[in-house]
């Protein structure tokens, strides 16, 4: 084993999740500039403005309880890596990038909600970002860089309950072709099933 192989291993994954940390913050604060009040000149056009609103309010209380998700199981699962490597670096930023692509989604959508065309590329992002933990979750278990003890069969559930999201976000930017009330409610479905984190079992020795 060379040099470099040896020191991207003594990588500790702290640095990552500082990294992973700092650019879903900037996400999620980036995501609520566009929730804007324009300059009124009556009391009476307040209401009204707030409800121009609301569209862009509800696609990002969606798109932020998503992204917190998804935070919360990134960090469940770095807690649980013994050491990382090269490649988990860069299937990391892959999943960085897709996270990133959020605001771009939730703004087009929330300034969009009946065009068909912005539901499905809300969904694209969001299948993108699926694939992209699974793809994560699979690398981390397959090269055996859990801490001995954790249960590899749940990691392998919480994979197939990716799957079955990446599945359900294409399906819902597909469906917006024929109603986008239809991806609205599969968009909210999803977050449903992660609002609580699988629990990892930690095996002991008999």
């Amino acid at each position: 084993m060379d040099t470099f192989t040896e020191n991207m291993k003594s990588i500790p994954t702290n640095r990552i999740e500082a990294l992973s940390d700092g650019v879903i913050a900037i996400i999620i604060t980036v995501m609520i500039f566009d929730l804007k009040i324009q300059s009124l000149t009556k009391e009476e056009m307040v209401w009204e403005e707030l409800m121009m609103l609301t569209p862009k309010f509800v696609s990002y209380a969606l798109s932020f309880l998503s992204l917190s998700i998804m935070w919360v199981n990134h960090h469940q699962l770095f807690h649980q890596i013994r050491n990382t490597d090269g490649r988990l670096l860069w299937y990391n930023i892959h999943l960085l990038f897709w996270m990133s692509m959020v605001p771009f989604g939730t703004n087009f959508i929330g300034s969009n909600p009946f065009l068909w065309q912005a539901s499905l590329v809300y969904g694209i992002i969001f299948f993108m970002n699926a694939q992209s933990f699974t793809l994560l979750r699979k690398y981390v278990v397959e090269k055996e860089l859990l801490y001995e003890g954790i249960s590899r069969k749940a990691h392998l559930r919480i994979r197939n309950k990716n799957r079955l999201a990446q599945g359900l976000y294409l399906l819902a930017g597909i469906s917006a072709v024929f109603s986008v009330y239809i991806s609205f409610m599969i968009f909210v479905i999803i977050p449903a099933m992660y609002f609580t984190p699988e629990k990892i079992i930690h095996q002991t020795a008999e």
